[in-house]
């Protein structure tokens, strides 16, 4: 299983298993998520990208465009938009009925399907302008744990590892400063330590 993106198309690509029989490429309408920190307008990968394949997309030169993603999640499920018999069908809803299809034989795909027939994935293209907010992901164990105790905070149960690849020149952080430069921060700006609290600075 596969997913593509390209300016001509978006789609996901399935392959035949075994003795499956070859499957139809799908393209997918996948759903664009407009936080601040993405490009506004044209600019934009992402809103470039949707507007290739949807044509009821208008782009608008004043709103942050900043992921597009192509998968099941209940925040923004893909749905099938080619071949015309399937148009308009949840990606969900596709695996419901081709699981071994895409993902091997039956056990195996009842493995790595999440319930309800939600990939164990989310695909995306991100289009950034500003930096973007610092996140703590837990362990999956942790994750289900907080879901089940605060699902109003912690929304989903899942775990989060995350693999990227630079489209474009990209800078990002990797992992913290030594403790002893970060103690130090603390100690001598005093805006740091009011956003620590007095109480975690002097721990």
């Amino acid at each position: 299983f596969g997913l593509h993106a390209r300016s001509s198309d978006l789609t996901s690509m399935a392959s035949s298993v075994g003795s499956t029989p070859s499957l139809p490429l799908l393209q997918l309408s996948c759903a664009v998520q407009s936080y601040a920190w993405g490009k506004r307008g044209g600019s934009s990968e992402v809103a470039r990208l949707k507007a290739s394949v949807d044509a009821g997309f208008a782009v608008r030169e004043d709103e942050p465009y900043a992921e597009l993603w192509m998968g099941t999640h209940a925040k923004g499920p893909s749905v099938i938009s080619h071949p015309p018999h399937l148009q308009g069908m949840p990606l969900s809803s596709w695996l419901e009925h081709n699981p071994q299809a895409l993902l091997g034989n039956k056990e195996a795909a009842a493995q790595r399907l999440f319930n309800n027939n939600q990939l164990p994935f989310l695909f995306k293209v991100l289009s950034i302008d500003k930096s973007l907010s610092i996140q703590a992901h837990p362990n999956k164990q942790h994750a289900a744990l907080l879901h089940s105790q605060a699902p109003d905070k912690y929304p989903d149960s899942n775990h989060k590892p995350e693999l990227a690849v630079s489209l474009t020149s990209f800078e990002g952080f990797c992992g913290f400063r030594p403790f002893e430069e970060i103690w130090g921060f603390v100690s001598s700006v005093s805006e740091l330590r009011a956003v620590v609290g007095e109480e975690n600075a002097a721990a």
